[in-house]
């Protein structure tokens, strides 16, 4: 497992490096579709810097979990900056693993997974954790670099594998079977970047 200390240095360039992205992120949101004066209970698993914050409802409550004490320092300063803003919204911030967050069960609308399946070694047990916190027709929100669960990973996407778990993301994860026995089902799926990267809408049965 990747320590801390490796997540606290990537932070001095995870901003840059996902700026390139924000468009991709405003497509999400877009077909998230989020009313903007309905607040609501969001737990942000893998929470980085808190790009997401400024895209939820006003007024909602959000929970953000994540690995680095150097993400969460970002992430307070944008928690910080909405606080003082009509979009106000009451943010939680915690050190920790994210299939850990100590949230009651059935308590939370909408539940983000942007960017962290393919980083924790756990996905199975975030999903699960993500699954037990959210309440009945509750939303979970995916994205990230899933391999199509028809295709077999190439023996150049294999190769390209072996670089980025060593930067610490797999880019041969493949959804379907972490949702094979959990009470969900697929609202929306859209292929993005080449169908290299996935969004996926996920509500709760």
């Amino acid at each position: 497992m990747v320590s801390d200390k490796y997540w606290d240095f990537y932070s001095f360039f995870y901003n840059p490096l996902l700026k390139v992205a924000e468009k991709e992120r405003s497509v999400l949101y877009e077909n998230l579709a989020l009313e903007p004066k309905l607040p609501l209970n969001v737990y942000v698993a893998g929470c980085g810097t808190g790009l997401d914050f400024p895209y939820l409802p006003a007024g909602s409550r959000v929970l953000g979990v994540d690995f680095s004490a150097n993400m969460l320092r970002k992430a307070a300063s944008v928690a910080q900056q909405l606080a003082q803003s009509p979009h106000f919204m009451q943010i939680q911030l915690r050190q920790g693993y994210a299939e850990l967050s100590e949230l009651p069960d059935n308590s939370q609308d909408l539940v983000l997974l942007h960017l962290i399946l393919a980083v924790t070694s756990q996905p199975q047990a975030l999903l699960n954790e993500a699954v037990r916190v959210l309440k009945p027709n509750g939303k979970i929100s995916l994205w990230d670099k899933f391999l199509p669960d028809d295709q077999h990973a190439s023996l150049l996407r294999q190769g390209l594998n072996k670089l980025t778990t060593k930067l610490a993301t797999s880019i041969n994860l493949q959804i379907e079977p972490l949702l094979a026995n959990l009470p969900l089902r697929i609202v929306q799926r859209e292929f993005r970047v080449a169908k290299f990267m996935q969004h996926i809408i996920l509500q709760k049965e």
